[in-house]
């Protein structure tokens, strides 16, 4: 019996190494066709005022989700830009039956999430309070109270917000591609202002809110663990009485596509790098036949670190850390786009690299491997986000707002398995639109200007969208660093009555991003002569933050990590704070100047000044041309974490004991933060015992 059983193992084994030796295993196997997916039954249900409901049941877990999509199209805010956004804010500031205090209080009773956008809201939590979730839900998208005090907090925070994005150069090409792509004149272009938000009361607030939110163009979404026919019932009774009404839909005339491609840019002379993004306006909208084959066009050209940008621009020639590429379908005009932030001095190259790959990938069709290798991207995380019920809601959504197939997403993966390389060569040349590109850049506009000049016309602008001058200005014959320097000390009074400042108290407010509103800073500076120096950060709550200290011979630095005794350059650098007016004493300390050129800051002419001290160390005063003062400042200093950028502003000058001081210091190394001078005392008699 033993033997029988040995003998027949051994001619299976045989057998099984005959078949083996038949499979040729230097070729991969073949793929199998893409199949039909089924996904669960959603329910979806329109009440009597219009409001469309899509209900989800999945009871996996015991959460459960409701989102709400007010589709509206965009609104054109004009010279009020940024109403929109603030009104979609105030939703979530309490209710005509529950205050702010009450709603966020409630809603952390119940482990829940919720907020509002502009045409949005969603509310999160777990399912044994589904009908309460509901009941919130319908009270803030229903009954929002518009309080005036969490307006004035919202505004405020916005204007800080847009105080802070003038440096940043993500926001800054944000707002100069869109801007210039879109145009002033059309909704997706318009920029938020300063002047824009200091426009906007409470009133335009509550108009749109009651133009828009309407129940008949409204489209809610429940998902998770619930029973349909309860949670229609309850939806019923909050959502019911909404009255339908009809809704503003303006119309906007699409964007004017430059009959060839421009070149716009914001001077930012403190970059290291530039912000590079380019693209074009399309016309595809949700659901689109080729909308697919642009997928996969996209998905070649540059989306993670396989696509053709990523491993042209960084792998290949290192202009940049990543490239990448997107588009946008929309019902009213979308986009695609691509960028990468490169070292300014290949900025003109990397551009070129661009337009290499976008005309690569519109005229020569795909490898049946990179073909596929996108599928399969494409296909897995498509099946990765089937995982999730939000998806399932999102697909019912979609399909009942943008009027698709019902089989749209059932059928998606088996119509992508079809798509062939000509057809995604054919998209990639209809959206992909190289001779008619905004490309935008924002950098050292002195250094990348001329080099643009290659790809299309250049404008500037600066950060409300104005268009400006280039910032390489001419200098007038016979200006030296000298004399920007000279002027400067007799703007600010004369050096007589720089001399005759013997002591100096500055206290200041400073607002320090991150830090919470209710939380108030303020910074004391000391100064007396020779060399006494004192300047402490004070939070309250937490007391002293931050203090730095120069006896006349010893310096300290203490804060939140201990004390500490500097020597050498970091010495040396607290010595020079401690000194009155130090640009007036530039040539008495063998510092080094260097008239480098004048250019554009924040609409004012300035001559740039490159001081290097003694020690090496060096960074660029800009002078403005008209009144001589110093408005801005720039160095950079290697740290642990690469090399950082510090830049100053200086504004808001005002005459004390007969010296010119500036009132607003506006500080980003790299964390934002804005000094307002609240008092200056000149010689009050500071003694060596306020230094010790």
């Amino acid at each position: 019996m033993l033997k029988n059983i040995t003998n027949l193992l051994l001619i299976i084994s045989m057998m099984c190494g005959v078949l083996t030796a038949q499979v040729d295993r230097s070729q991969p196997p073949e793929a199998e066709p893409a199949k039909p997916l089924e996904f669960g039954k959603y329910k979806v249900k329109t009440l009597k005022n219009g409001l469309t409901l899509i209900l989800v049941e999945n009871h996996k877990l015991p959460r459960t989700t409701a989102y709400m999509v007010v589709d509206r199209k965009p609104v054109k805010e004009g010279a009020k830009a940024g109403y929109v956004s603030l009104a979609g804010q105030m939703l979530r500031q309490g209710t005509q039956n529950m205050p702010k205090d009450s709603l966020d209080k409630t809603i952390d009773y119940l482990g829940a999430d919720l907020s509002t956008s502009s045409s949005s809201a969603y509310v999160s939590g777990l399912s044994k309070y589904n009908e309460r979730l509901i009941q919130l839900l319908a009270d803030v998208a229903l009954n929002p109270a518009f309080p005036k005090e969490e307006f004035d907090k919202l505004k405020k925070q916005s204007l800080s917000n847009i105080e802070s994005a003038r440096d940043n150069p993500d926001q800054l090409s944000a707002r100069l591609f869109n801007h210039t792509l879109y145009g002033g004149n059309h909704p997706y272009g318009e920029l938020e202002t300063k002047e824009t938000l200091e426009n906007i009361n409470l009133e335009d607030c509550r108009n749109y809110y009651q133009n828009h939110w309407v129940p008949n163009r409204t489209y809610l979404a429940i998902i998770g663990d619930i029973k349909k026919w309860k949670t229609k019932r309850w939806v019923k009774k909050y959502f019911g009485d909404w009255e339908e009404k009809e809704a503003n839909q303006p119309e906007y005339n699409s964007p004017k596509v430059p009959s060839e491609s421009i070149v716009n840019i914001i001077n930012r002379s403190s970059s290291s790098q530039t912000k590079l993004k380019l693209g074009n306006t399309i016309d595809l909208k949700p659901g689109e036949a080729d909308v697919l084959p642009l997928r996969l066009a996209n998905q070649i050209l540059g989306v993670g670190s396989m696509g053709r940008l990523f491993q042209n621009l960084r792998e290949d020639k290192g202009f940049t850390y990543g490239a990448y590429s997107s588009y946008d379908t929309d019902e009213l005009v979308g986009e695609f786009s691509a960028g990468a932030d490169v070292r300014t001095e290949v900025t003109d190259s990397a551009v070129s690299e661009f337009l290499l790959e976008f005309d690569s990938l519109r005229t020569h069709a795909v490898s049946a491997e990179e073909l596929q290798g996108a599928k399969n991207y494409i296909a897995g995380g498509f099946g990765r986000s089937l995982e999730s019920p939000q998806t399932l809601a999102r697909f019912a959504l979609n399909i009942e707002r943008y009027d698709l197939p019902e089989d749209y997403y059932e059928s998606y993966l088996e119509r992508m398995d079809k798509i062939s390389a000509e057809s995604v060569r054919k998209a990639a040349a209809q959206y992909i639109k190289p001779g008619n590109l905004t490309i935008t850049a924002v950098g050292k506009g002195s250094v990348i200007g001329e080099k643009l000049k290659t790809f299309g016309e250049v404008h500037y602008f600066n950060f409300e969208g104005d268009t400006v001058e280039a910032p390489n200005l001419p200098v007038p014959e016979g200006l030296s660093a000298q004399k920007v320097i000279q002027s400067y000390v007799k703007a600010l009074g004369g050096q007589e009555k720089l001399d005759a400042v013997k002591d100096l108290t500055m206290q200041m407010n400073a607002s320090i991003e991150g830090l919470p509103p209710t939380m108030e800073a303020t910074s004391t500076v000391k100064r007396k002569r020779p060399h006494y120096y004192l300047n402490q950060v004070e939070v309250s709550g937490m007391g002293t933050v931050n203090k730095q200290l120069y006896d006349g011979e010893k310096g300290v630095v203490s804060g939140m990590r201990g004390t500490k005794t500097l020597e050498g350059e970091k010495l040396a650098e607290l010595k020079n704070s401690a000194r009155f007016f130090i640009e007036s004493q530039y040539q008495d300390l063998n510092y080094e100047m260097e008239l480098t050129g004048a250019e554009m800051v924040e609409d004012q002419k300035a001559y740039a000044v490159k001081v290097t001290a003694p020690s090496g160390l060096s960074h660029t005063d800009y002078y403005a041309a008209e009144s001589g003062l110093k408005i801005k400042e720039v160095s950079s200093q290697e740290t642990p974490q690469g090399n950082v950028t510090s830049v100053t502003f200086y504004g808001d000058y005002q005459e004390v004991g007969g010296v010119m001081f500036p009132h607003e210091i506006k500080v980003t190394s790299p964390q934002k933060v804005t000094l307002k001078v609240k008092e200056i005392k000149v010689n009050e008699g500071l003694s060596e015992d306020d230094f010790q």
